[in-house]
């Protein structure tokens, strides 16, 4: 899992989660649907025709697990979280930079957005 921001980058032909962390905005609210869009930054050589479909599903969570950086053990956070998997992107995106947001309706009629940046790596030896 992947907790925004920025990203740690993501290898071409990987498959992960990344979240966004809409607990802090929500008030007395609760998150009703989720969102994500996934484009290309702008002026770089990396293309992908379709970077859209690299958001392979989405959902809301109350619960996450990350790994402590410490330890590497596996911790649980409670919120409310954005979550997407993400992945599959083209060998022609490798280098590029990929612009990840989530859009989070809530139930007091509110929309919030958060917004990050990935690096698309080659895979590695």
């Amino acid at each position: 899992m992947r907790l925004a921001t920025p990203f740690d980058p993501i290898e071409i032909g990987e498959i992960d989660n990344f979240a966004f962390d809409f607990t802090a905005d929500m008030g007395v609210a609760t998150m009703v649907s989720t969102s994500w869009t996934c484009a290309l930054a702008p002026f770089q050589t990396a293309t992908d025709p379709a970077p859209q479909s690299r958001v392979l599903s989405v959902s809301t969570q109350t619960a996450i697990q990350l790994r402590a950086p410490a330890d590497g053990s596996l911790q649980t956070r409670t919120g409310f979280f954005s979550v997407a998997s993400i992945g599959g992107m083209p060998t022609s995106a490798a280098g590029g930079t990929y612009i990840l947001e989530a859009s989070a309706a809530l139930s007091d009629g509110r929309i919030l957005k958060l917004n990050a940046t990935v690096l698309c790596k080659p895979p590695g030896p």
